[in-house]
């Protein structure tokens, strides 16, 4: 019998060298998506705490003022909310007042995302309730930073 001896080869092949690149590419490409959705998760979380805390900033605000005084003083008007740049975001308060013992006040506060995208129904971020507006029906601009509660005569 005659023995046959393989000859090792070391190296690698030119095909199995460009699959493995590719391999690698497709994977840092798919680390680079995450790492961008990321970064746009995390500056949209920053700007929606900077805005809740903006209407509980308000809220507190209304809270210390005369219960007499709070429609006239505070109902469809509108706030520069804190920690936003320049004409990036707006604030709004109103308030129902059909029961004048126990008002509804809703604080709500819009802004510019990324992309130039308006988060909130201010889609002018002029703080007014224009044409178009107002999506889901509720008289007033909404936001997901919105604060509703009820203040009763002391």
């Amino acid at each position: 019998m005659m023995a046959f001896r393989y000859k090792s080869n070391s190296g690698l092949t030119l095909l199995e060298l460009m699959i493995a690149t590719a391999v690698l590419v497709v994977a840092i490409a798919g680390l680079l998506a995450t790492f961008a959705g990321l970064f746009s998760l995390n500056e949209n979380t920053r700007k929606l705490t900077l805005a809740a805390t903006a209407c509980q900033d308000k809220l507190e605000e209304i809270r210390n003022s005369s219960f007499a005084a709070l429609y006239t003083l505070y109902n469809n008007t509108a706030f520069e909310p804190d920690g936003f740049a320049a004409s990036d975001a707006e604030g709004t308060v109103y308030i129902d007042n059909t029961d004048p013992d126990l008002l509804e006040v809703a604080v709500s506060v819009s802004w510019r995302g990324r992309s130039n995208k308006i988060v909130g129904e201010d889609a002018n971020l002029n703080g007014a309730l224009d044409t178009g507006e107002d999506t889901n029906g509720d008289e007033r601009l909404s936001s997901p930073a919105e604060i509703v509660t009820l203040i009763g005569q002391r």
